[in-house]
């Protein structure tokens, strides 16, 4: 399997900013079950007045995080670009015979998300000084975080399906699983886990590029059977950052799946349910 992603700075930490860089571009890798086998920098670095130890520090952090996964770096790509961003190409292997795919969820099964959501607009709202470094942390932190172990302990609880949540946001991505396994989605809005400050900084306005369309692309099948208004819908089409996994496990299986992913550290949560088809993303 091979992957490659990029992202602007999240933080003003250039080795932090190389290391969630790098947890967002292996995540697809591990969404399929996979290990990292080498990756590939891809630097799109602005001529600016910036020391060479910044750019050091970014591929420092990312090298960290790949030898974390048991890969290799072998080197990479630099071209000049009037907008900083970073990222890696990744090439991994998994067992075929004990692959996650989207296509693999089935009816009655329950969904765990294993980080929470609200990365879009926490990263806006600290690019533009709504929040500070302090309140930025406890997403940071998550988004660092990589996405392998939960992939272990999905093979090993009898997952069947997965993706990773990032652009499209939680109900792009779970359409995704949904069309390709030809099932439904029920998600219980009060079980989403969220990180801190996002509805703070929803109520003031801040939001990104990408919901707007995110919202737009999902829109004939989304149900809003909760009747949530625009401000908690915010939250549904958020685009993610090295977002978590969203995992289909047999019923049996689900509490002590997320039993394991809260001993091992992780913020996760069991959201809803598959369902019979059509594929559709419905709201409770």
């Amino acid at each position: 399997m091979a992957t490659a992603d990029f992202i602007t700075p999240v933080c003003d930490d250039p080795r932090r900013y190389g290391r969630v860089a790098a947890a967002n571009s292996v995540s697809d890798v591990f969404a399929m079950g996979g290990r990292v086998l080498f990756a590939l920098n891809l630097c799109c670095f602005p001529e600016s007045e910036a020391p060479p130890e910044v750019f050091s520090a970014i591929l420092e952090g990312a090298a960290e995080v790949i030898r974390e996964c048991g890969g290799v770096l072998m080197g990479g790509h630099s071209v000049r670009d009037v907008e900083l961003k970073f990222g890696l190409s990744v090439v991994g292997e998994a067992d075929p015979n004990r692959l996650l795919t989207n296509a693999g969820a089935r009816p009655g099964q329950r969904l765990i998300l294993t980080k929470p959501l609200g990365s879009g607009v926490i990263l806006n709202g600290f690019k533009v000084g709504r929040i500070g470094e302090d309140e930025l942390e406890p997403t940071l932190a998550s988004l660092e975080r990589l996405n392998a172990r939960a992939s272990e302990l999905a093979l090993a609880h009898g997952v069947t399906g997965a993706t990773d949540i990032t652009g499209f946001g939680l109900v792009g991505h779970t359409l995704e699983v949904a069309r390709a396994s030809g099932v439904g989605v029920r998600v219980r809005y009060e079980s989403l886990p969220v990180y801190p400050h996002f509805a703070e900084l929803v109520k003031k306005g801040i939001s990104t590029g990408c919901t707007d369309h995110n919202k737009a692309a999902t829109a004939g099948e989304f149900e809003n059977l909760a009747g949530l208004g625009d401000r908690d819908l915010e939250l549904f089409f958020d685009p993610q950052t090295s977002g978590g996994l969203l995992l289909a496990v047999p019923p049996e299986e689900a509490p002590t799946l997320l039993e394991t992913l809260h001993e091992t550290g992780h913020q996760a949560a069991d959201i809803g349910e598959t369902l019979p088809g059509p594929p559709r993303f419905e709201v409770v």
